[in-house]
């Protein structure tokens, strides 16, 4: 169960970072399709709010005993 719980938590950490990417590469095509800045921004710090809890459920995962 303890192994489940490891590789739980580095799936979940690169999971993370891939929505990093993910949002980066959002960012810069919503630039050149003319997107409202609102809503470019609006779906930035939803991403990134999502990527900061994922991050600390991956990071909790790993340190639990």
């Amino acid at each position: 169960m303890n192994i489940l719980k490891v590789v739980s938590g580095i799936c979940v950490i690169l999971v993370s970072l891939h929505l990093v990417h993910a949002l980066h590469h959002f960012h810069s095509m919503a630039m050149h399709d003319g997107m409202s800045p609102s809503a470019l921004w609006g779906g930035m710090a939803l991403g990134a709010l999502i990527g900061i809890f994922s991050l600390i459920g991956g990071i909790l995962l790993l340190m639990r005993k």
